[in-house]
């Protein structure tokens, strides 16, 4: 049975995840940041690498002792929603592998023309971004599931170093 705690954290997730994907889906400065063409799906990974880093980067940074419990345990708690991230991942290079096989080719310029060269070009760049973004969630989340036992297995070190000296 979970407690308290996680069960507020969990609706609370639960309703900033509502609301962003309602949010994201017409927000007219999402729309124009991310540009008209980016689906719902791409800005949701953005926005999850983006999370990662965040809290990648308050785990890492020297000088938040105080807050360094708490982000620990927020962390934690977050890491196994944050672990549904590799299966989409993986559902979303499928998609470009098979927008990849699936598009009309461009090889020679006397088959295409010029608009159409232009949309094939243009592809393979939103390709290469989307690609981009997949790596990019992927090595946060590594490195956050990395970071955040690497700290938590160095304030159980302190702690004992602690429960020593104080015996002494």
């Amino acid at each position: 049975m979970p407690n308290p705690q996680q069960s507020l954290c969990f609706s609370s997730l639960r309703r900033f995840s509502q609301t962003f994907i309602t949010s994201a889906s017409s927000s007219p400065i999402l729309s124009s940041l991310t540009g008209s063409t980016m689906a719902l799906e791409w800005i949701v990974l953005g926005y999850a690498a983006g999370a990662e880093a965040i809290m990648l980067l308050l785990l890492t940074v020297p000088g938040l002792d105080a807050l360094r419990k708490g982000l620990i345990t927020v962390t934690r708690s977050l890491l196994k929603p944050f672990l549904s991230i590799v299966p989409f991942c993986l559902f979303l290079l499928m998609d470009i592998y098979w927008k990849y096989e699936t598009r009309p080719s461009c090889s020679d310029a006397a088959h295409c023309s010029p608009s159409e060269h232009l949309r094939h070009q243009k592809s393979i760049m939103k390709s290469q971004r989307n690609a981009l973004l997949i790596a990019a969630a992927l090595i946060f989340y590594w490195l956050l599931y990395s970071v955040t036992g690497l700290v938590v297995r160095l304030d159980v070190l302190n702690k004992r170093l602690e429960k020593l000296r104080a015996r002494d």
